[in-house]
């Protein structure tokens, strides 16, 4: 049946993972040995030589296991990272990944030794958005409504790229028993939403997560004024860099403090939001800098 189609990238990713969890060990090997940082291409020598070996030992049917750096990246941040450093002691760390542990942590501390060479790069360049940015309106400005932001902020986001396939599960689904077909749409539905609430941040790079937080480090106002300014300042960076279409990524200064504590503040807390895409491990140490450097401050 054509809906089965649905199930196959989820059927996928529980054999990637179950073959990826009884090689942590050789995984973490290849990034010891390849230093990778945050870019695709910094993945590439572990990506031929992962795929290779998993195909070698006749632990994957076919020679490409990964298809491409991306999805090994991600692979690695969802099978490693971010459960390894949700683990709060040893032993636990332990039960989970046996002895794969010491080689597991030695390849963080390479990874995050790259990602702190990033985040020092970002830090002393000079940002070329500041320059003019304060003469730059923001949306509130623009817009009457709110709400017809959102709307266009929505369809350019690819919103209804992401709605369209939710309405053919709906008409597959007409037939089904009442309770599979609740089940059915009611988990589909789950999926449309996380995925519109997350196509934000989904075009952003690790260097322009970094940005944003070095900016919400660096601003010298305080509440709603600085986060206006911080806003205006991102707006300006994503358009600049062609990560966004304009410069109206963020509405106002409550919607870019939104959008760090969504995103970012969210992954420090034990309540994590269901909706965010990922832990963002690698920036914890940034995020709780910025965080200390507003704290709880009102946008009044």
């Amino acid at each position: 049946m054509l809906e089965a189609l649905f199930f196959l990238p989820i059927v996928l990713l529980i054999c990637r993972k179950r073959a990826v969890s009884k090689q942590y060990t050789q995984f973490c090997k290849e990034i010891i040995k390849s230093a990778p940082g945050t870019d695709d291409e910094d993945w590439e020598p572990i990506l031929i030589n992962f795929n290779s070996y998993m195909y070698g030992k006749k632990l994957w049917k076919t020679k490409h296991m990964f298809f491409n750096c991306s999805s090994l990246r991600e692979s690695f941040r969802i099978y490693i990272l971010e459960p390894f450093s949700l683990k709060k002691d040893n032993d636990a760390k332990v039960k989970s990944f046996k002895e794969s542990v010491p080689y597991i942590e030695e390849a963080l501390q390479v990874y995050f030794g790259r990602v702190d060479e990033l985040w020092n790069q970002v830090c002393s360049e000079k940002s070329l958005s500041a320059i003019g940015s304060k003469d730059t309106p923001l949306p509130k400005q623009l817009y009457h409504f709110k709400i017809a932001w959102v709307f266009k902020t929505a369809i350019r986001n690819g919103a209804l790229r992401a709605i369209i396939p939710y309405l053919y599960c709906i008409f597959i689904s007409w037939d089904y028993n009442i309770f599979v077909r609740v089940l059915y749409l009611g988990s589909m539905l789950f999926v449309l939403i996380a995925s519109i609430r997350n196509s934000r941040i989904a075009p952003t790079k690790m260097k322009d997560k970094m940005h944003y937080i070095s900016t919400i480090i660096s601003e010298q106002e305080i509440g709603a004024k600085g986060w206006d300014q911080i806003a205006t300042k991102m707006n300006l960076y994503l358009f600049e860099q062609k990560v966004y279409a304009n410069q109206e990524f963020f509405f106002d200064g409550a919607d870019c403090k939104w959008f760090f504590d969504h995103n970012f503040s969210s992954s420090l807390s034990p309540k994590k939001s269901m909706w965010s895409s990922s832990l963002n491990a690698e920036l914890w140490p940034y995020i709780k800098e910025a965080q200390s450097s507003y704290g709880d401050e009102s946008l009044a």
